[in-house]
């Protein structure tokens, strides 16, 4: 016969284990989400360095 206390402690050893894979996995797709907020931040600040220059060439001709 299969001892219950032994059933129990897999099954919260199961719950364990989803518990940490499901924090990993949050943590990637987090980390995914801060680098492409990065990337677009990137961006955006070379368009207004661009539109500083073209106001900067304007003024200057």
């Amino acid at each position: 016969m299969v001892n219950i206390g032994d059933i129990i402690f897999q099954i919260l050893m199961m719950l364990i284990l989803i518990g940490i894979a499901g924090v990993i996995i949050a943590f990637i797709i987090g980390l995914k989400r801060l680098i492409q907020k990065q990337g677009a931040n990137e961006k955006r600040l070379q368009r207004m360095e661009q539109k500083l220059d073209d106001m900067l060439k304007n003024k200057k001709s």
